[in-house]
């Protein structure tokens, strides 16, 4: 393996590439060499994931050919955190329709998230209008943290200067990869976070609030 290091723009960024000059096409002018000391000391100090990652497979063959590791357990995150969130949204559609489970997959089954969300709402504007407004921007955040879900789960994983990127796959006679964008694991984590977040909304705005409520002097 080969290391080098490059200034972006205030710190410096470790890249990793094959010693056999299969990847020389890649290495700038800009970029300084280093011993691999170096290289795991700067990826240590700025938590660069990806360097490490390669740093500790001695290869970036793995890394290229999928997203590193530490991308795909971000991956993996996203994944467990938007099926929790889709199962609460079914929960709470069964919740406030007043459905079994059993009835309640019955009837949102085959639907889709856009359509979960649709079903909420009209739910709630028939059942319990008073919540229209936290139900309309709960549903809200739940599209467009699922819209960021799909950047990460549907788009192909590629490579742009260096780092994992993803983009569009379409056919124009033949296979190729539209606007390749950078992917960063902090936004990648703060998508799992926020769809943490909206399940507690959920459960405080929504399904709460409909519960039986004990009767007042009751013990």
């Amino acid at each position: 393996m080969k290391y080098y290091k490059k200034l972006i723009p205030a710190q410096w960024q470790v890249y990793a590439y094959e010693a056999d000059g299969s990847q020389d096409d890649y290495i700038g002018e800009e970029m300084i060499p280093i011993t691999i000391e170096e290289a795991k000391e700067i990826a240590s100090a700025e938590k660069d994931h990806v360097a490490l990652d390669i740093l500790r497979a001695g290869s970036t063959e793995r890394n290229w050919r999928w997203p590193p590791k530490a991308y795909q357990e971000a991956i993996g995150q996203i994944a467990v955190c938007s099926s929790s969130l889709e199962v609460l949204i079914r929960t709470a559609i069964w919740h406030v329709a007043n459905l079994d489970s059993s009835v309640g997959r019955a009837f949102t089954g085959k639907a889709r998230i856009g359509e979960l969300c649709e079903m909420l709402k009209a739910l709630i504007e028939i059942k319990a209008p008073h919540l229209k407004d936290d139900v309309a921007q709960i549903t809200s955040q739940i599209k467009e943290a699922f819209t960021r879900r799909a950047i990460y789960i549907h788009q192909v994983w590629s490579v742009k200067d260096g780092l994992p990127a993803v983009g569009k796959l379409f056919i124009e006679r033949y296979e190729r990869l539209e606007n390749l964008s950078p992917v960063s694991l902090s936004d990648m984590y703060k998508l799992a976070d926020d769809m943490h977040a909206v399940e507690g909304q959920i459960m405080s705005q929504i399904i709460a609030p409909l519960l039986p409520q004990p009767e007042r002097g009751s013990n």
